[in-house]
């Protein structure tokens, strides 16, 4: 870490308030006082300049009608561009050095990294840390109430992150079958690499160029995988996934990251596979993201919390609103690096993790599956075939099928309970309008006819989640040694991140660069050729985990709510690059 020496300066100043806890996460309590020795890793986010420029930008280098299609941009260049002065950072840097802080980091330039003992930063900040327990027994140190910046700073400060966020464990996180499980049908078999491919007409067996990449993320320093869970998973299902890059250092055991490690590496082939584990929230990750290098190509985030609620486990300087607008503007700049984020969509259906248990008809969002500049991914699950067309015979004969059910049907419906054991999330920002690349599909939708909720339940203007969908439903990983059932769009982000993957290995095989923020062509691509998608025309997302609400959203033919553009045909894709990208 680059330390910024400075000269020591008095400055007698007041003060102003930047976060006050006004909603206290459920499921969390305090246990104690900070040990007052305890190491706190926090970064002051600056304010930022010329953001209309960047999102203009990316919408320019994104478009695949574009002459300056796939000119990404570098990191400096982005900087130049959003940064505040050098000056700014000198004098936020000067407060923190006059306070105790001695490990400063500006190299951000439009956020500043500091590290300090709990003693200082409680002076700093005029704020108490305490021992925070969650109900799952995770336990961490933050903030408890207010904290506040000098007067004179607060106009270049929008929050200082890692000091106030109570991050509950993942709301996506993939189910795992129970005891007191209701429904959960698995009749038409298990769901493993081999038998996604054919769905998806994805490869099997080519090699793929060390350029192509793919990373899987968990947050909150979760638990991880474990590499003897990676050779029972390749050992029954004919696999060879491993993890060539691990960023921050995880313990345990979780199914989340068990997960997303199997199936991304699998669907991706052997691209440079990426684990990353991630101390706080969205906001961290992408600040670190952007300052990688090297960094992944593609990205899958299986994890989200609803959009109004972001202030519950996010530092805030005032609302959810404006912290989703923060990381949207990071996430902008990654597009912009040409890096493609893909993200859940959700598991609760149009109810969400604002109304899981169906107690009124309201309906929720979720962040980052309803950023804009995410590809989110809606789940699907197996259905009853209607002809020998909806069948294939599973290649190989993979020890796991020998011992259970595998799935040789390519027909799909909704993913949604009591059939699944989660629901396919989706719906309508609460914060973002709806972007111009989606416009049409969406507003074909909404003027179908198709039934929709009240129109106090939801924002018709605003951005359409999901983007696309693929299976999330009775998915085989292996965990603690044994083989066992998850869903989840969990499942479904992980394998569409690796099959953008695979195309950006086509591009790279024929001299072209990364695909990055992938929105504007995956509309493109259905304008072109509707059957690219595999569109799921009836169900409804109308339930969550646990019961099922009188409102939410149709299926319909086209875009929805519910599955988006449908799940992928790969080949048709490639034609698609080829015809417009490659053969030119």
């Amino acid at each position: 870490m680059k330390l910024l020496v400075l000269t020591l300066c008095l400055i007698l100043a007041t003060y102003a308030a930047v976060f006050e806890r006004s909603e206290y996460p459920s499921g969390w309590e305090i246990i104690e006082k900070a040990p007052v020795d305890h190491t706190v890793h926090f970064r002051v986010a600056l304010k930022q300049h010329n953001l209309d420029v960047l999102e203009a930008t990316l919408l320019d280098v994104a478009d695949p009608d574009s002459e300056n299609y796939q000119n990404w941009w570098t990191f400096d260049q982005i900087l130049d561009l959003v940064a505040p002065e050098e000056e700014v950072l000198i004098k936020v840097a000067q407060w923190l050095y006059d306070n105790g802080v001695e490990q400063i980091d500006i190299t951000g330039r439009d956020f500043i990294r500091g590290v300090a003992p709990v003693a200082i930063a409680e002076d700093l900040l005029q704020t108490e840390f305490f021992v925070h327990k969650h109900e799952s027994g995770k336990k961490t140190i933050k903030s408890h109430g207010t904290y506040i910046v000098p007067e004179h700073l607060e106009e270049h400060i929008d929050f200082i992150s890692g000091i106030t966020e109570l991050v509950p464990p993942s709301s996506v996180k993939p189910r795992y079958l129970q005891k007191d499980n209701v429904g959960n049908d698995v009749s038409l078999g298990y769901v493993i690499p081999e038998n996604i491919r054919p769905i998806y007409n994805l490869p099997s067996h080519y090699w793929v160029p060390s350029e192509s990449s793919i990373c899987v993320v968990e947050f909150q320093n979760d638990r991880g995988y474990q590499d003897p869970d990676l050779k029972v998973f390749n050992q029954q299902c004919g696999e060879n996934v491993k993890v060539d890059k691990n960023i921050n250092d995880s313990h345990g055991l979780d199914a989340e990251a068990s997960l997303d490690v199997q199936y991304a590496s699998a669907i991706s082939l052997n691209g440079t596979m990426w684990y990353w584990m991630v101390s706080g929230w969205m906001y961290e990750f992408a600040t670190d993201l952007l300052k990688s290098n090297p960094y992944p190509l593609v990205v899958s985030m299986s994890w989200g919390w609803p959009e109004p609620r972001q202030c519950q486990i996010a530092s805030c300087s005032g609302t959810s609103e404006q912290y989703v607008a923060k990381v949207n503007t990071e996430f902008t700049k990654i597009g912009l690096m040409g890096i493609t984020l893909v993200a859940s969509s959700g598991d609760q259906g149009s109810p969400g993790d604002s109304n899981p248990y169906c107690q009124d008809q309201s309906l929720s969002t979720i962040f980052p599956g309803a950023s804009p500049w995410v590809t989110s991914v809606g789940a699907t699950m197996l259905a009853a075939p209607s002809s020998e067309d909806d069948t294939f015979e599973l290649a190989g004969n993979p020890p796991i099928c020998q011992t259970k059910k595998c799935a040789t049907t390519k027909k799909e419906g909704v993913c949604t309970y009591p059939g699944a054991l989660i629901t396919t999330g989706g719906g309508f920002s609460d914060y973002v309008a709806m972007p111009i690349w989606q416009k049409q599909v969406v507003q074909a939708y909404l003027n179908s006819g198709t039934p929709l909720p009240p129109a106090t339940a939801f924002n018709k203007a605003n951005r359409g989640f999901p983007d696309v969908s693929a299976l999330g439903h009775a998915y085989l990983i292996a965990y603690n040694g044994q083989m066992m059932q998850v869903d989840g769009t969990s499942c479904s982000a992980p394998v569409f991140g690796g099959l953008v993957s695979l195309l950006n290995d086509y591009m790279f095989d024929n001299g072209k660069k990364s695909l990055g923020w992938i929105n504007p062509l995956l509309y493109k691509i259905y304008a072109a050729d509707k059957t690219a998608y595999n569109d799921i025309v009836t169900g409804n997302n109308k339930c969550t985990e646990t019961c099922c609400s009188k409102v939410g959203y149709v299926a319909a033919p086209g875009w929805d709510p519910v599955t988006g553009l449908g799940t992928p045909d790969h080949h048709k894709f490639l034609e698609y690059l080829k015809k417009n990208h490659i053969d030119v």
